[in-house]
């Protein structure tokens, strides 16, 4: 453990001092996930986190919430947080150990590392976490941890906000488009008057063909 002249160009002000440069290993160790077949799985209250996320629920659980896992075999880089008492699949990688860290700080910290470009295998990609393990990275003291998670959540709940508003206002335009030209919704003329009548005409009256070449 040593310290490191590395002082992030984006900061909170309230904050200063060198971040502490790490072995991952000593941040945030990873861990297999464990043994759970498919037909074995029954609905329950407790998430199983599968590499690419969490698919199904199951009766009982591996490992306390809040937890951290990632994709080991399949999907690579995807990273979820969870905040209930979960399975971690046997596709999966979780945090066992936050070491005192904030974890929702781990949560980005390891949607940081691009875990992606660290997977090896031509067919199904597979993760080895000692391959991230030896990897050094530097994080700050853990009031400042809170302080970019805190933030850094705030920007997913906008982003979640508006996701959903831009869905909501893709369903409201289809829904009038439909009634629109199925001339059930009529616009009125500046002075309050009606426009004329839809025509009907063939296609081909209306548009020109360009040919491609």
């Amino acid at each position: 453990m040593s310290k490191n002249i590395n002082v992030p160009k984006l900061r909170f002000k309230d904050f200063s001092g060198d971040w502490e440069e790490k072995y991952t290993i000593d941040i945030a160790p990873l861990q297999r996930g464990f043994d759970l077949p498919v037909a074995q799985i029954k609905s329950g209250s407790y998430p199983v986190v599968f590499s690419n996320g969490i698919l199904k629920t199951h009766i009982d659980y591996k490992a306390i919430a809040p937890g951290v896992v990632t994709g080991r075999s399949g999907t690579i880089g995807t990273v979820t947080y969870v905040t209930n008492n979960y399975w971690p699949h046997n596709t999966a990688l979780w945090v066992t150990d936050f070491k005192g860290n904030d974890t929702k700080f781990i949560y980005y910290f390891y949607l940081n590392f691009n875990l992606d470009k660290y997977g090896t295998g031509s067919g199904v990609p597979t993760l080895n976490r000692n391959d991230v393990h030896c990897i050094k990275k530097s994080i700050p003291k853990k009031a400042e941890q809170e302080k970019i998670a805190a933030f850094l959540t705030y920007v997913d709940t906008r982003i979640e906000q508006l996701t959903k508003k831009e869905s909501l206002l893709q369903q409201y335009k289809k829904g009038v488009m439909q009634k629109i030209f199925s001339q059930e919704i009529r616009f009125k003329a500046d002075d309050g008057t009606d426009f004329p009548d839809w025509e009907e005409k063939k296609l081909g009256k209306i548009t020109n063909k360009k040919s491609s070449n």
